[in-house]
């Protein structure tokens, strides 16, 4: 891995050294910060402190005129912090955006640390008596630890989500003594521990309603969120960075955004050539009428980025399940953006993750939504307790803490947002009831109804097929059609041109990655860190499993190189 990455992000601590990271600030006599951010929004930061306290946020925020009190001058960061300290709960509650922070109180001796409703902006803690730290990223909190002779422990529990989901389940990291803040919580720290309160909780309760109404109120939702986002950027002179593929829930974003007059966008795509994302994509930026950039994924020189990805992202998810999606935005001039517009968490917003109303309502339970099948573990049944309704599950984990993991990436270079994620879509979203939703059916109800024009473009989901109901028995025949040529390119191991990612013939016709990812899984997988078993099992994944076996374990082999090497 290049020792010269730089991440961007923060970490605040108590009683412990961090020069080990670089120029920081002494906020008191035992508060010190150290800041590498982006600044994209620097009117909706807060860094402020005084011979009391200390507010920190970094993110951005859209509401913030409903906290300006004339009281405070009308200024933000003390109106901030009034409300917060006057009801940390309901100040969160209200507060719309992707933010976190940490406030210190130096009487006291008490720090409160929070995140967003769904966590867009990540929070890592360590916590031990008189010591704390708080950071975006696990790196810097373990560069700390190491540095002051603190000792920590691996953490089995971790790679085993990993192994088989392929992201975390609950506030657990690769180190037993680091915990991430849940989405929609805070965290009290005091007396040598943390109490954590969580102020905002997605469940999916739906309410009686015609689909005609449904769709009224899906409608507005959207276009509220689409509002809230693109407002921001323009509040600060960017322009639009739009994400754009052959899906759905970007292309709606896209479409949408066009239709409510932010119309100066800039569309991202990257594919392999020749797959769908690039051939309707660039069909639709041209007839938005759209700057559009497109970054080919067939040099595959992002397979090489396992240690950067993990390092990126915390070990939280799957090292190469961006793709070549960190490579593009290195090579985009950022000046010019606030916000990437994702479609990320649309289509189990819009639909589910499940056909069956009992499944997804029903108690929630292991083995669902996995990358892979192959091990078997059994998990603490605490971590379902959490959750009222299979969907719920789903969403918090599979959609907040797995597909959202992409944002600690993102967030290197620029701010992060997906309508669909907007806490009162999200509300609005599963308040409807589950028959209209399930199958895509309400989506593509809306599609047709208010914007027709998204449907003239085929659909990837549907093998290129419009979406439209209509094209349900063209989809079907197509499908069936697409599932025999894959297995047949797969039986004769020539490259499949209907898939975005063939990781699996790449790595298994170039040898050079095929050599550079072996020497990597060999050099680790005799690490003492893992427990026998644990390396056993890893063993048996990696060389006999497919390319997404093999990223899971040498995600997990590249987090115990990077926080234990």
């Amino acid at each position: 891995m290049d020792a010269k990455i730089q991440l961007k992000g923060w970490l605040a601590a108590r009683h412990l050294q961090i020069d080990c990271l670089g120029e920081y600030e002494r906020l008191g006599n035992d508060i010190v910060q150290y800041n590498n951010l982006l600044h994209k929004f620097p009117g909706d930061e807060v860094y402020f402190h005084d011979e009391k306290q200390v507010f920190f946020l970094t993110g951005y925020v859209y509401n913030k005129k409903e906290f300006l009190k004339p009281e405070s001058a009308n200024d933000w960061s003390a109106s901030f912090a009034a409300s917060l300290v006057q009801d940390a709960e309901e100040h969160f509650q209200k507060m719309r955006g992707a933010f976190c922070g940490y406030t210190y109180d130096k009487e006291k001796e008490e720090a409160l640390i929070y995140t967003d409703h769904t966590s867009n902006k990540a929070v890592y803690y360590y916590v031990d008596g008189d010591k704390w730290i708080v950071s975006n990223y696990m790196d810097f909190i373990v560069r700390v630890l190491r540095a002051n002779g603190i000792a920590y422990h691996f953490n089995p529990t971790a790679a085993k989500y990993m192994l088989t989901y392929g992201y975390m389940l609950d506030d657990s990291t690769y180190v037993k003594e680091i915990h991430r803040l849940m989405p929609g919580c805070y965290g009290l720290i005091r007396d040598g521990e943390i109490a954590v309160t969580q102020y905002y909780k997605l469940e999916c309760h739906e309410q009686e309603m015609t689909e005609e109404e449904a769709l009224e109120k899906l409608d507005q939702a959207f276009r509220q969120a689409v509002a809230r986002e693109f407002d921001k950027d323009k509040e600060y002179g960017y322009r639009h960075l739009v994400d754009l593929s052959a899906g759905l829930d970007s292309r709606m974003v896209c479409f949408v955004a066009h239709d409510m007059g932010y119309t100066e966008q800039t569309n991202l795509s990257y594919s392999k050539l020749g797959y769908r994302d690039d051939l309707i994509s660039g069909k639709i930026a041209k007839y938005l009428g759209h700057e559009y950039l497109f970054k080919s994924l067939d040099d595959i020189r992002w397979m090489y980025d396992v240690d950067e990805m993990t390092l990126k992202n915390n070990g939280a998810a799957i090292c190469l399940g961006m793709t070549g999606g960190n490579r593009m935005l290195q090579s985009i001039n950022m000046e010019h953006y606030g916000i990437e517009h994702t479609g990320i968490i649309g289509g189990p917003t819009m639909a589910s993750y499940y056909k069956d109303k009992k499944l997804a309502y029903g108690k929630p339970r292991y083995g669902l939504n996995g990358y892979s099948g192959k091990l078997h573990y059994t998990f603490d049944e605490k971590v379902l307790e959490r959750h009222e309704t299979q969907e719920a599950f789903a969403m918090n984990t599979r959609g907040l803490l797995g597909m959202q993991v992409s944002y600690m990436i993102r967030q290197n270079y620029i701010e992060t947002s997906s309508p669909f994620a907007d806490v009162d879509m999200l509300e609005t979203a599963f308040s409807i009831p589950f028959e209209y939703r399930k199958e895509d059916r309400l989506y593509l109800k809306w599609i047709e109804t208010k914007y027709p024009d998204a449907a003239r473009f085929g659909w990837e989901k549907w093998g290129g097929v419009k979406p439209k109901k209509s094209h349900i028995f063209i989809r079907k025949v197509k499908t069936t059609q697409r599932l025999l040529y894959g297995y047949l390119c797969g039986l004769f191991h020539v490259a499949n041109p209907q898939s975005m990612n063939p990781m699996d013939y790449w790595y298994n016709n170039d040898k050079q990655i095929r050599i550079y990812l072996n020497e990597m899984y060999e050099a680790r997988i005799g690490n003492d860190v893992l427990p026998g078993e644990l390396a056993d099992d890893m063993k048996s994944l990696y060389e006999t499993g497919n390319f997404i076996d093999k990223s899971l374990v040498l995600t997990v082999l590249s987090a115990v190189h990077l926080y234990f090497d």
